[in-house]
């Protein structure tokens, strides 16, 4: 009998962004991928969800379809959820892999106080004549210099991403006791690498594994690699 995999995609990601990565794995496990609310075919919350509400909804799913302790793999805000859900419901699964999870969510203060600046000029600069018609322009590429899916979002799925990027989780991973695998990008430019190291190291017993010239979607652009590292370790 196959080992269940289940597989929690990261913000803006859906079953659909890892088909290639799921043909792959169901030659060797039962593959689980659904949609989180708000992504993919699912449709969003009626209210502003955080991080709890969201690993809530992975346990339903996990009962609804019978899921018995799968294996837990979590990309970006899914490695969020996976690492709440592996510190507060140990029992329900059997193993974690995390990739480029997006645990701390603490912005540095001096980043922080510029990119708050540099967001207030513009906003003055760019009402004047002439410059206001770049306004909107100039607005994406400050987010997007900022490494923010903000401006993508609109209405309550903005209010929720508001709220997921200040749950920060580093303080509840060590009482994560489950065999862990960290797998990240050597040259992430979203979630640097050192962010992945930290983990590692207050995860115990958690191993680190870095894919060399990768960013942050391995499961996208370093498939083989990925997936041989994480089949190894099951």
């Amino acid at each position: 009998m196959k080992p269940q995999l289940l597989i929690i995609p990261g913000w803006g990601g859906s079953r659909a962004s890892w088909r290639n990565f799921i043909d792959r794995a169901e030659n060797d496990f039962t593959v689980w991928c659904f949609d989180l609310p708000g992504f993919g075919a699912e449709p969003g919350p009626d209210e502003v969800w955080g991080v709890e509400e969201y690993a809530e909804f992975v346990r339903r799913q996990l009962a609804e379809n019978k899921i018995n302790r799968p294996i837990l793999l979590g990309h970006s805000f899914g490695g969020q959820i996976a690492a709440y859900l592996a510190a507060n419901y140990p029992a329900e699964f059997s193993k974690l892999i995390l990739s480029g999870a997006a645990v701390f969510r603490r912005t540095p203060k001096l980043k922080k106080i510029i990119f708050l600046a540099l967001a207030k000029t513009g906003k003055i600069l760019f009402s004047l004549p002439l410059l206001n018609r770049l306004a909107a322009f100039m607005k994406k590429a400050l987010y997007r210099l900022a490494n923010s899916d903000y401006n993508d979002t609109a209405g309550r799925k903005r209010k929720i991403y508001k709220k997921i990027i200040n749950q920060d989780l580093s303080q509840i991973l060590h009482k994560i006791n489950l065999p862990t695998l960290i797998i990240w990008g050597e040259t992430d430019h979203y979630l640097p690498l050192k962010q992945g190291k930290k983990i590692a190291k207050l995860i115990p017993g958690a191993r680190l594994e870095i894919i060399k010239n990768a960013g942050h979607g391995l499961h996208l652009k370093n498939l083989d690699e990925f997936y041989n590292l994480m089949k190894k370790f099951v």
